[in-house]
C-alpha cells in the first residue's frame, strides 16, 4: 500500500489527536498487546507511540486497585 506524504501526515495527525476517547482506546490497545507478551518497545513501534507513554500506561495500570467482585 502506498501513502502520499499528505495522507501519511493526515493519518498521523489523527492518531496524535488528544481527545480522551482516542487516548483511552490507544491505551487499551497498548495494554492488550503488552498482555499478549509484546515488549513496550515493540508496542510503541506498532502503534506509533513513544515507548515512555507505553511504559507509563503499563506502570499506571499495574498500580491500580482491582475492583471488588
Amino acid at each position: 500500500m502506498f501513502l502520499s506524504d499528505h495522507d501519511r501526515e493526515t493519518l498521523l495527525k489523527t492518531l496524535n489527536a488528544k481527545s480522551p476517547e482516542l487516548i483511552q482506546a490507544r491505551m487499551a490497545n497498548a495494554l492488550l498487546l503488552l498482555a499478549e507478551g509484546l515488549s513496550a518497545e515493540d508496542v510503541a513501534g506498532l502503534l506509533y507511540l513513544d515507548e515512555a507513554s507505553v511504559a507509563g500506561w503499563q506502570k499506571m495500570f499495574s498500580k491500580r486497585k482491582p475492583k471488588a467482585a
